[in-house]
């Protein structure tokens, strides 16, 4: 099988698969219900590999759908700082009109993050994603299962579905329920 063949190849996962509530026995109502009544500002919690990048993307299409603006920032291990111009963004009087969106929160230090708070106090709204609770109200705690995974499965290839299912405890547990790593593991299976 050539590799753009492959049901699992990143580019086929994420065109197939997005965030769905339903899986996470919520629905989006309940999700902007919760934002709403935390004022607009919360967290997306989990450990990773959860979903929470997921949700972020899904969240993200519904805001421009309805119109709203937001400012998207990303951290991980390799970019655990905000750069110049995204300080400086955050720092704009027009923050007020924009969500803004901290896609990996718990990679600021103590300084930067309270800083972070600070500036985004008059954004319109604030949806940051992190493995555990801080202050803010949880919006979604997302806490995958290996009938989640299956699902995935079945939906990306439910033909080499039943060649795949017998490793999923395997995988599952040597890769910490991360969904994401587990597709890989089928990529590479198949």
């Amino acid at each position: 099988m050539q590799a753009h063949e492959n049901p699992f190849a990143t580019d086929r996962v994420e065109k197939l698969l997005s965030f769905r509530p339903a899986w996470s026995a919520m629905t989006w109502d309940q999700l902007d219900k919760t934002w709403q009544q935390a004022g607009y500002r919360g967290a997306i919690t989990g450990r990773h590999g959860a979903g929470k990048t997921t949700l972020i993307s899904a969240w993200k299409y519904r805001l421009a759908k309805r119109g709203t603006d937001y400012l998207e920032l990303f951290l991980n291990r390799e970019a655990q700082s905000l750069s110049n111009t995204e300080w400086a963004r955050l720092d704009d009087p027009s923050i007020a009109h924009h969500v803004v969106i901290l896609d990996g929160d718990e990679q600021l230090g103590y300084f930067d993050r309270r800083r972070f708070y600070r500036l985004t106090q008059q954004a319109k709204g604030l949806i940051v994603t992190r493995h555990r609770q801080n202050h803010l109200n949880t919006l979604a705690h997302l806490n995958p299962s290996i009938d989640i995974l299956k699902q995935c499965v079945r939906e990306l290839s439910s033909e080499h579905y039943p060649a795949l299912e017998p490793h999923f405890p395997t995988w599952w547990k040597s890769k910490k329920g991360n969904i994401r790593e587990i597709l890989l593991e089928c990529y590479d299976a198949i």
